[in-house]
């Protein structure tokens, strides 16, 4: 397991960096280029997805691509994510953003494009750093989202480990990599779930 461990301390290295050096719009420019790699390479992506997994149809996949990567962007694109968020006059209650740290991403073979894109892009958003666990049955076409994106954001000075993939996914490494993250967002079906809540960090 030492791969996942080299992972998750290149991970902390990265956000620490990205969360003293990232203003709002730094973060905000960031996700819009995450998400418009995504966008602009929906056809590539569709065709890989399936033929890897053999699930889907190449015409719905490039249509999920295109409005899941806009639909993340309209929707994050003007809310506030670092800072004070709220303050509430009549309890005096102040809500302030802070990142997490570390997020383990678990991803499925029925959405492996836009599941990754949508976890990086929140974490991006909240200045945590991501790990993509996808499924072995989709690494190939997982990965290769999670390499535009990085290639995308890399020019605005985004640290190389600030988000990451599990080259050769294994049960034993993302049960690894969630006993180490700070937080799981696991996306699957109910023995993924159930492992990701077995973890006492989801």
């Amino acid at each position: 397991m030492e791969e996942i461990k080299e992972m998750i301390k290149n991970a902390r290295m990265a956000q620490d960096y990205y969360e003293k050096h990232f203003d709002q719009e730094d973060v905000d420019a960031v996700i819009k280029a995450a998400a418009k790699v995504i966008y602009d390479n929906a056809e590539e992506l569709a065709r890989i997805t399936i033929e890897e997994t053999e699930m889907g149809v190449y015409e719905h996949k490039v249509a999920k691509n295109r409005n899941k990567s806009k639909g993340v962007w309209y929707n994050l694109k003007d809310k506030k994510s670092m800072g004070i968020l709220d303050i509430d006059e009549k309890t005096g209650l102040i809500e302030i953003a802070k990142p997490i740290g570390v997020v383990a991403g678990i991803t499925p073979m029925t959405n492996p494009v836009v599941t990754p894109m949508s976890k990086i892009i929140f974490s991006l958003k909240t200045k945590n750093a991501i790990i993509i666990a996808p499924h072995p049955k989709a690494k190939k076409c997982s990965g290769l989202a999670v390499k535009l994106i990085k290639e995308a954001i890399a020019p605005f000075g985004v640290p190389e480990y600030m988000v990451q993939a599990v080259e050769e996914p294994t049960l034993e490494k993302t049960l690894e990599l969630m006993e180490s993250c700070d937080v799981v967002v696991a996306t699957g079906g109910m023995p993924m779930v159930k492992s990701a809540y077995s973890s006492g960090k989801p």
